[in-house]
């Protein structure tokens, strides 16, 4: 899908070079904020030396990992009346760094009890792949790895839709009910309300969403230093269009300014 690219649309052009576009202080009214809920997929492995996936693993979002301790039943050292062994999971994207989370963690009674690991996927990221190994105070070793293969998931990718600085959209993939959109939006687009406080920005740039006309969500699209960085929407269960605008805030003064096509939002459909 492209909204208007390569060419500036000649009432956009005018916009920008009248700057009337992005009027500032409260020229949108904005609706209520609702809360954002995210349910992440589980990766499950069962005592039996079963697998499954609830849910679908998208880069950009975490994904859980649901350990049953009895798949490594060897190391299980004591000391001084409590458990003296631990299990993590290992895991990496795309043969990247390895990094490790544990699985286990000390109840009340210093007993071991599982405890789900959180798993970020970053943005690009294709083949996640993870293995688990337990160990005690007394120097056990076990490994719960497929037979040394580990364990490989594919990561989906999600809609892309890119707002550039010529006032161009494009949108790669296709958006999905109950899935997530990363918005990815050019700084200069809204050069207003650029605050700073002893040197450091202190004005920032959200997107608004809402579905099929609902409330709306917001979430910043840049950082601390006024950097551009992706923001995911989730999309709605059942949701059929999405709508994003963009909202600019000077955090001292409270000046505003918007990117919403002259309030007409960018809408989307949804599949």
């Amino acid at each position: 899908m492209h909204r208007n690219p390569g060419i500036i649309p000649s009432r956009r052009a005018l916009a920008v070079i009248a700057g009337i576009l992005l009027l500032s202080m409260a020229a949108r009214p904005v609706p209520a904020v609702a809360a954002r809920a995210e349910a992440a997929p589980v990766l499950h492995f069962a005592a039996d030396g079963s697998e499954r996936i609830d849910g679908v693993l998208e880069a950009g979002k975490p994904v859980l990992v649901d350990f049953d301790l009895e798949r490594l039943p060897k190391c299980r050292n004591q000391y001084a009346g409590g458990d003296a062994w631990s299990i993590g999971v290992h895991y990496r994207v795309d043969g990247g760094p390895i990094s490790v989370q544990q699985v286990t963690r000390l109840d009340e009674n210093r007993h071991n009890v599982k405890v789900p690991a959180r798993i970020e996927l970053p943005l690009g990221g294709h083949d996640l792949e993870l293995w688990f190994h337990a160990g005690d105070r007394a120097g056990c070793s076990e490994y719960d790895s497929q037979y040394g293969a580990n364990y490989h998931y594919a990561i989906e990718q999600p809609a892309v839709v890119t707002f550039r600085a010529d006032w161009s959209e494009t949108v790669s993939g296709t958006i999905r009910a109950g899935r997530g959109l990363v918005v990815q939006y050019d700084v200069a687009r809204l050069p207003q309300c650029r605050e700073t406080y002893n040197g450091v920005p202190v004005w920032r740039i959200d997107v608004f969403s809402r579905f099929d006309g609902g409330p709306a969500q917001s979430q910043a699209v840049t950082g601390p230093d006024g950097e551009s960085v992706p923001a995911i929407v989730d999309i709605a269960p059942g949701s059929g269009r999405v709508e994003l605008w963009f909202r600019v805030t000077g955090q001292r003064s409270g000046c505003t300014a918007y990117d919403s096509d002259f309030g007409a939002d960018y809408p989307y459909p949804v599949s």
